[in-house]
């Protein structure tokens, strides 16, 4: 139970950094989404050290382990309007696959980026 709230407690703090960033966002009128400059601030607190990883750790390990869950409903919703896939159907599929295609292509190559470092370090 204990590891429960410390999960939850983990998640509070990450969706603050979230909200802090969607603060200075909306008062820098800044076109980068709020969540993204809440995560460069829990990158730079946890370079800095002013927050260990500890701290974070299970809560973003569970993000990400249930990240699927939270994709479901925006598809859920685009398939309830099925009038886009008439009008723009061939270009939403033409996006989703280039999208996927890119985002595997950059993920292999930073895999093995990492890899031919961490083998050149030993």
């Amino acid at each position: 139970m204990k590891t429960g709230f410390a999960i939850v407690r983990q998640i509070a703090v990450l969706f603050a950094f979230s909200y802090i960033g969607s603060l200075v966002a909306a008062w820098l009128k800044l076109p980068v989404s709020g969540s993204i400059i809440g995560l460069a601030l829990a990158f730079a607190a946890l370079k800095l050290g002013f927050i260990r990883l500890e701290w974070l750790e299970a809560g973003a390990g569970w993000l990400l382990s249930n990240m699927l869950l939270f994709f479901v409903p925006a598809a859920v919703g685009i398939w309830g309007h099925r009038e886009l896939f008439g009008l723009a159907g061939l270009g939403i599929v033409a996006v989703i696959l280039l999208g996927t295609v890119i985002v595997m292509g950059c993920s292999g190559l930073l895999a093995e980026t990492i890899t031919k470092r961490k083998e050149a370090a030993k």
